[in-house]
């Protein structure tokens, strides 16, 4: 079989990236290859509140990190989809971009303005119809295939609102506008209670899809030209223009190495023969981890969390139940020596040299849901209507990891090792999330509603005073990631320290491209689904291009 184009990994970006090559070049034939099945329709796929059960199931790989060192051992569960549409199949819905300041850096860092903010805004606006058809023209689009949505009303949103500002928190309007640091109205991509997932919004009518296709290794003749994929059963699929690999962090540096395009020592560790030395491969891991805690509410009985009888107002049901996310900055005077101490520097360091000493940055991600989610361990809560739960989010973490080979078998699962918390400015700017929340949880407003925190077993409640002890205690414990896994593949201007080039072409390589959220080069403070159809509508407008 011969196609101009063929997309390895129909998740949110392949999906995205087939859809808009077919329409920027009707005459050409695009192949878009999935490892899992199409379940477009299936109810634990569509329904928002059915997005819990789904890591239960077959279409989610539960990938089981390495024993975590600093968080006591402990092996982090990393999900991502296993069906046509990939995780965005799977996820919560978040629809957040990161600061300007984010993409800024990350032009400044690849040598490319392509990736500023200004020069991404119209390939944000481009898949996006936004939920507020008065919006802002510039900054948001009106007639993407992907409908955001905000604003649901809950019983507690006055009050969780308050409990903000009286925190210290500024208002923003719109938390995707290139401004963030304050709270917003929690965004969402779920239209009229059911998911938007990109096989199902992206037109895939032009697009041979072949799903339960499992890719052994790339084709790459002796002129490192890829020539197209072979897969595990047998079947060459030729691409006469060029391959994209939209495997996603995990799989997609494992393709790479079990083709020969990777780290010597970790190829010949496994016996693959060697294409391109390509160290930075699987390298750059990075996640955002999280806290989470429960608080019980002084009146249940109103009906103000999921699981409670009177809690039935069925625009609950529509979505994710947060109405507001808060995005914060820790301190410079807190993180800077923590920086100096993890590079073991003497001399101090350029603030300007480090993206997480930007004034705007945005390091943390602090909101509450209307039902005690994302528990980990056995710290259990019931999920009767008697208590909410605070998350805080490390959106900014320094600790890198790396993923490597388990085997030479294309079947198998990579070896995830994130090195979760191994930093002194992981620590500190988490630490200063828990406190954070402790603030918020002692406003005025919240001790109207909150009656007090239920901790996991023998632990302290974790106030705005709380010891690093403590705090350090609960984190190694009970932390838990977002499944926001990218980097792997980086981004960058040489294959010693990236693996792609600015315009997502692999380095060493011809005709052989990456379109993932494993291209990030470094944390954005975001949710990563917006950001990857963003990616994947640069990469369709590149291809076009140099065709």
């Amino acid at each position: 079989m011969q196609f101009d184009f063929v997309v390895v990994g129909g998740g949110t970006a392949g999906c995205c990236l087939a859809s808009r090559l077919h329409s920027l070049l009707p005459q050409s034939s695009v192949a878009l290859l999935e490892r899992g099945p199409d379940e477009t329709g299936n109810p634990l796929v569509t329904n928002p509140l059915a997005a819990a059960q789904l890591p239960e199931t077959d279409l989610v790989i539960n990938y089981k990190t390495s024993p975590q060192s600093k968080l006591n051992n402990r092996q982090i569960t990393n999900y991502a989809g296993r069906l046509l549409s990939g995780s965005s199949a799977a996820n919560y819905g978040a629809w957040i971009r990161a600061p300007a300041t984010d993409y800024d850096h990350w032009a400044q860092r690849v040598g490319n303005p392509r990736w500023a903010y200004k020069e991404l805004l119209p390939f944000f606006r481009r898949t996006e119809s936004h939920y507020d058809a008065n919006g802002n023209a510039e900054q948001h689009g009106f007639h993407g295939p992907i409908h955001t949505t905000s604003g649901r009303s809950y019983p507690l949103r006055e009050s969780v609102y308050e409990a903000f500002l009286q925190a210290g928190f500024r208002d923003i309007p719109d938390l995707n506008a290139g401004d963030a640091l304050g709270v917003a109205p929690w965004t969402e991509n779920w239209k009229d209670g059911s998911r938007q997932h990109s096989s199902k919004v992206f037109d895939l009518s032009g697009v041979e899809i072949f799903t339960g296709a499992v890719v052994a290794r790339l084709l790459v003749n002796d002129d490192r030209v890829v020539t197209g994929v072979a897969l595990t059963d047998g079947r060459q699929i030729q691409a006469k223009r060029e391959v994209i690999i939209s495997c996603g962090a995990h799989k997609t540096p494992q393709l790479l190495m079990l083709s020969g395009i990777g780290p010597k020592e970790e190829l010949e560790q496994h016996g693959i023969r060697q294409v391109v030395e390509s160290p930075a491969v699987g390298t750059n891991h990075f996640d955002h981890l999280a806290l989470h805690q429960a608080w019980k509410l002084k009146h249940p009985e109103r009906g103000l969390a999921l699981g409670s009888p009177a809690f039935n107002d069925p625009a609950y049901m529509l979505g994710y139940p947060v109405e507001w996310i808060a995005t914060d900055a820790v301190p410079s005077h807190l993180l800077e020596p923590a920086l100096i101490e993890d590079a073991g520097a003497q001399s101090g360091i350029d603030p300007k040299a480090h993206p997480n000493l930007v004034p705007s940055c945005a390091h943390l991600a602090l909101l509450f849901a209307y039902a005690p989610l994302n528990l980990s361990g056995d710290y259990n809560v019931p999920l009767d209507g008697s208590h909410v739960s605070s998350g805080a989010l490390l959106y900014k973490p320094t600790s890198r990891g790396r993923i490597t080979l388990s085997s030479a078998d294309p079947n198998a699962e990579p070896v995830v090792d994130p090195h979760y918390y191994s930093t002194q400015a992981d620590r500190q700017m988490l630490r200063a999330g828990v406190r954070r929340i402790g603030q918020i949880m002692e406003t005025a407003a919240a001790r109207g509603i909150i009656e007090g925190e239920t901790t996991p077993r023998g632990m302290p409640s974790l106030t705005s005073s709380a010891s690093d002890q403590d705090i350090d205690a609960r984190i190694k414990d009970y932390s838990e990631v977002w499944h926001h896994s990218a980097g792997t593949a980086a981004m960058g201007k040489n294959i010693q320290d990236s693996v792609v080039d600015a315009e997502l072409k692999v380095h060493g390589l011809k005709h052989l491209r990456v379109v993932d959220a494993s291209v990030f080069p470094e944390p954005i403070s975001a949710t990563p689904q917006a950001t990857v159809y963003a990616i994947a509508e640069v990469a369709a407008v590149l291809i076009s291009r140099s065709e």
